[in-house]
């Protein structure tokens, strides 16, 4: 029998292939346990899990964390373990959970040795994670002219952008943890990392001096505010906001595995509608930026003035060097993309009058409504809303 392929021949290639992607949603907790085995990087759904199976005791600070961890609402659906052999550098004990595991985003010393969270610090630094730590010591909370020792002092002058610090009475708060947790249960652009309730967590009383000199050093704090508590500034010891950190890693993230899709087993000529494909792949990974809330949207100014989100700029074909094109390489891509940001804080300012008010553009239209209806009822004066 004659085979149809003489006729019609059909070859179909899969490129359904996933990129193993980068997750800014998941924490490591940082401390001492029973490992099992030679492994030292395990996942837990619940806290007794750290007592049932690595024979954690209740009083374990790794245990108090992962309890403070699970009491959020939301939750993170698993937490990371990874193993503290109190080596003398901190530094190998964190490259060997790494080397093991290296899918979680940030992580938290459950025994919050304040002696080591320099080098937690750096380490963090160097290998763009996220380090989310609680301060004691009452240096920390001194006023910064003064302060030239503190670790807060050190974190800060080390300008590190990858490690955050909250100011607490008391380690076993977690509230390093709670706040992670509370903020990593939204996608990276969605969260701020202030004014932020948490849960199972004490809030700790601050004179408006201690605040403020935490604030210079770039601390954070949970502060009870009349009825209740909630976090405070938001950001890394560096000095910018923890949220734009964690967004601009998972946008870098997005960028790599779009272009990178685009590349694995697809020729891409270098001529311009080439580089229109790598314009394609940016500008889908901006526009889910925009999704997601960590960039702006389009907007317009007061003067009518169309403001985008962002802007994107490519070579053309013809202007891009022989070398570069023998060489297989394309530069000068750039984007300049208009972050959303949060609001922090409000300033209002007012004004108390006897004299009428004209009903205009400026007036809350409640207020109008209302003005209008009082005017019906009376049936003495037409108000025109």
């Amino acid at each position: 029998m004659a085979n149809i392929d003489r006729i019609v021949k059909v070859a179909i290639s899969l490129r359904t292939t996933a990129i193993a992607e980068q997750n800014f949603n998941d924490l490591l907790l940082f401390g001492s346990f029973t490992p099992t085995g030679a492994n030292k990087v395990f996942i837990i759904t619940d806290s007794d899990e750290l007592l049932d199976t690595y024979g954690c005791q209740p009083t374990d600070p790794i245990y108090l964390a992962a309890q403070v961890a699970f009491s959020q609402i939301p939750c993170l659906p698993r937490i990371y373990i990874g193993l503290d052999a109190n080596s003398a550098n901190v530094a190998s004990d964190l490259d060997a959970i790494n080397n093991e595991n290296s899918d979680w985003y940030a992580i938290c010393d459950t025994k919050h040795t304040e002696a080591r969270a320099l080098a937690m610090g750096q380490w963090t630094e160097a290998h763009e994670k996220l380090f989310v730590t609680c301060l004691t010591n009452v240096n920390n909370a001194s006023s910064p002219g003064t302060d030239t020792t503190s670790v807060a002092h050190l974190l800060q002058s080390n300008n590190l952008f990858r490690t955050a610090w909250w100011y607490t009475a008391d380690p076993k708060n977690f509230d390093d943890v709670a706040i992670t947790v509370k903020s990593f249960t939204k996608y990276p652009g969605q969260e701020t990392w202030a004014n932020q309730r948490l849960d199972a967590v004490p809030y700790y009383r601050l004179t408006e001096t201690n605040a403020q000199n935490i604030f210079a050093k770039n601390g954070n704090t949970f502060e009870p505010f009349r009825n209740i508590a909630i976090t405070q500034n938001g950001k890394v010891a560096g000095g910018e906001w923890i949220d734009v950190i964690r967004f601009r890693d998972w946008l870098c993230e997005e960028i790599k595995i779009r272009i990178f899709q685009q590349m694995v087993d697809n020729r891409i000529p270098y001529t311009d509608p080439g580089i229109a494909i790598i314009r394609s792949r940016l500008t889908e990974a901006l526009d889910f930026g925009v999704t997601r809330g960590g960039i702006a949207p389009p907007e317009v100014d007061s003067d009518g003035d169309f403001i985008p989100s962002y802007t994107v700029s490519v070579p053309l074909a013809a202007n891009v060097s022989s070398n570069d094109k023998a060489n297989r390489i394309l530069r000068d891509v750039y984007f300049t993309a208009r972050l959303a940001g949060a609001i922090h804080v409000v300033e209002i300012q007012g004004v108390l009058t006897y004299e009428n008010l004209p009903v205009g553009t400026t007036t809350s239209a409640t207020v109008q409504a209302a003005a209008a209806e009082s005017a019906r009822r009376s049936g003495t004066v037409n108000v025109s809303v």
